[in-house]
C-alpha cells in the first residue's frame, strides 16, 4: 500500500479554510446518467480510463471506513459525520514522453447521498472558485488541483506539477464516467440571500467537526449538530460569504434538529456572545454585539429556523441580511 497521505484531503478542506438522498429537498443542477446510488461495487470506483495524454498505472486503492483513518491521517473524521461510503483512489501518469516524475492522483468519494457528496465539496470553498468551461456539475479548478461533485460522487484531482488546462482537461473526462444526475443542492441554500454574496462560498454543515470549523458560534452542543450521518433529524446549517476584502462577512442559517428544544439554542448563543464580543444586547427578538474591530454581530431565532452575521461593518446590512433569512419569503439565491 502507498504511504499515507494525510496532507492532500485535509489541504483540499481548509483551503478556501440518514442514508439516501429525498428529491423533496434536493435541487439537481446538470445533466448525468441515472443514480446508481443502490450498486453494491459502482463501476466508477473500479479505476476509470479512456482519458486522453494519461494512463492509469496500477488498480485502484480503496478504502473504507476502517481504512480511511490510514489514508487521511487525522482528517477522517469530517469525512465519515458527512456519512461515507468508499474511497477509490487512482494515480496517472503521461501516455507519452514526459518527465517520469509527473503524476495525476484521482479521488472518488462514494457518499451517502448526493447531499452529503454536496456538503463534503463545500468544506473547501472559500469562494472566487473557478469553474471549468462545459462541465455542468459543480466543480473548481485551480493551482495543481481541483474537485468536482456529482450525485453521490465527490472526485478530487490532486495534480501539482499539471497545469490548470490540463487538470480541466483531465476533469471534464472524468466527468462523463461518472454516473448520476448532476449535482444536489440541499433547498436550505436558498436561504442565503442573494444581494452581496461571494460566488461559490456557500457551505452545507453537517455534524459537530464542520460546525466548528465554520465559526466559534457554531461550537455548542445545544445547536444539536450530531456526529450521526445518518440521523436527516440532526441539525444542519448552510452559511455563505458576503462583501469584498477586507470588509468580509458571513451569514449562517441553521435548520435546528427536530430532536431539539429550540428554546435551548437562545441562552446558550448569548453566552457566546457575551464570552467573545463587547455590548452584547438583546432587542426584541435580537442579539447582537460587536468585536474588537467594531464590526456587528447579530443573531435572532423564528421557531426551528435561526441565523447569525458575522462580522458585518454596516449595521444596517447585517440587519437586513439577517431579516431576508428568516423570511418566509426570503431573496432567494439559485447558485
Amino acid at each position: 500500500m502507498r504511504a499515507r497521505r494525510s496532507g492532500h484531503l485535509i489541504a483540499l478542506f481548509m483551503m478556501a479554510a440518514a442514508l439516501g438522498c429525498s428529491g423533496s429537498d434536493t435541487v439537481f443542477v446538470g445533466d448525468g446518467m441515472p443514480a446508481a446510488s443502490a450498486a453494491i461495487d459502482p463501476p466508477v470506483l473500479a479505476g476509470l480510463d479512456g482519458i486522453p495524454g494519461w494512463k492509469r498505472t496500477g488498480p485502484p486503492e480503496r478504502y473504507k471506513r476502517d481504512g480511511l483513518y490510514g489514508y487521511i491521517d487525522g482528517g477522517a473524521e469530517i469525512v465519515l459525520q458527512y456519512g461515507f461510503r468508499e474511497l477509490s483512489v487512482s494515480r496517472y501518469k503521461p501516455a507519452g514522453v514526459a518527465p517520469a516524475d509527473r503524476e495525476i492522483v484521482l479521488e472518488i468519494y462514494w457518499m451517502s447521498s448526493g447531499e452529503a457528496a454536496f456538503g463534503l465539496y463545500t468544506t473547501k470553498l472559500e469562494g472566487g472558485e473557478k469553474a471549468w468551461p462545459g462541465i455542468k456539475p459543480d466543480n473548481w479548478v485551480g493551482s495543481g488541483q481541483g474537485s468536482l461533485v456529482k450525485g453521490e460522487y465527490l472526485v478530487n484531482i490532486l495534480a501539482p506539477d499539471s497545469s490548470e488546462k490540463e487538470i480541466g482537461e483531465f476533469m471534464a473526462r472524468v466527468e462523463r464516467q461518472v454516473p448520476e444526475r448532476g449535482t444536489a443542492r440541499p433547498a436550505g441554500l436558498d436561504r442565503l440571500p442573494s444581494a452581496g454574496m461571494a460566488p461559490s462560498s456557500w457551505h452545507f454543515i453537517k455534524g459537530p467537526l464542520a460546525a466548528q470549523n465554520e465559526s466559534p458560534f457554531l461550537d455548542g452542543g445545544f445547536w444539536g449538530f450530531d456526529a450521526d450521518a445518518g440521523n436527516r433529524e440532526a441539525t444542519k446549517a448552510f452559511s455563505a460569504k458576503y462583501g469584498a476584502a477586507p470588509a468580509v462577512s458571513k451569514l449562517v442559517v441553521v435548520e435546528i434538529g427536530k430532536d431539539r428544544p429550540a428554546a435551548g439554542v437562545d441562552p446558550g448563543v448569548l453566552a457566546l456572545f457575551r464570552e467573545n464580543l463587547r455590548n452584547v444586547r438583546r432587542e426584541g427578538a435580537i442579539v447582537s454585539g460587536r468585536n474588537e474591530i467594531g464590526r456587528w454581530f447579530l443573531f435572532s431565532r423564528t421557531g426551528r429556523l435561526a441565523a447569525l452575521v458575522l462580522g458585518e461593518p454596516d449595521e444596517t446590512a447585517a440587519r437586513a441580511r439577517l431579516r431576508a433569512a428568516l423570511s418566509p419569503h426570503p431573496d432567494r439565491k439559485k447558485p
